[in-house]
């Protein structure tokens, strides 16, 4: 009895292999983006020895790395096999850093979750959406992103509210998606750097 036990048993693992060996060759391969951006280095009157600290806050599913695909204004897709590099919100810090060193005049700049004021400037920033959205058969590629310089005195030096809308061409995945985001993200830190040049160089100068 015990053989024909194994006997009957060995149809029923022959036939789970062959089920996980399908179902593993047909998953899709997944696929991760990156954003390509870069900075010239500009030269300003301040020596470079100022510290800034960012601080980055976002909804739950931007401090996660899959991409995300609006259809309307009330669903929000969260791929599974569609991923960037990092999550949205850390990418937009990393280049916020890329972006503030390329002014010239910060020896220290830190991400952190907590603002620290004391002699060090915080760059607040707030990422609220980072997606693609569908719409009448065309795919845009959506940033917003607000941002508030604060001194090292407590004194808001500046808010800005940028909001990013950018037709995507091209049709291989998400890559259109990543060069839209990469573009308007770009534009974005662009006017962040001047924005905070311009702030601090004011500030510094009043001593």
């Amino acid at each position: 009895m015990k053989t024909n036990k194994k006997i009957l048993r060995l149809p029923i693992l022959a036939a789970i292999i062959t089920i996980m060996v399908v179902s593993c060759g047909s998953m899709p391969n997944t696929k991760i983006y990156s954003l390509d951006i870069h900075y010239d280095v500009t030269k300003n009157e301040l020596k470079p020895d100022i510290p800034i600290v960012i601080v980055i806050d976002s909804p739950r599913y931007l401090s996660q790395p899959f991409v995300a695909v609006r259809s309307n204004p009330y669903t929000l897709t969260i791929l599974k096999y569609s991923k960037w590099q990092s999550p949205p919100a850390t990418m937009v810090a990393e280049e916020l850093k890329k972006a503030l060193y390329s002014i010239g005049f910060f020896k220290d700049i830190r991400i952190s979750i907590v603002a620290a004021r004391q002699n060090s400037y915080s760059l607040k920033a707030n990422l609220t959406r980072f997606e693609q959205f569908d719409e009448g058969g065309t795919a845009y590629g959506i940033l917003s992103l607000d941002t508030d310089l604060l001194s090292p005195d407590g004194e808001n030096l500046y808010h800005n509210a940028y909001a990013k809308r950018i037709a995507l061409a091209g049709s291989d995945e998400y890559t259109a998606l990543a060069e839209g985001l990469s573009a308007a993200l770009k534009e974005v830190m662009d006017e962040i750097r001047a924005a905070t040049a311009k702030a601090i160089i004011e500030k510094e100068s009043k001593k």
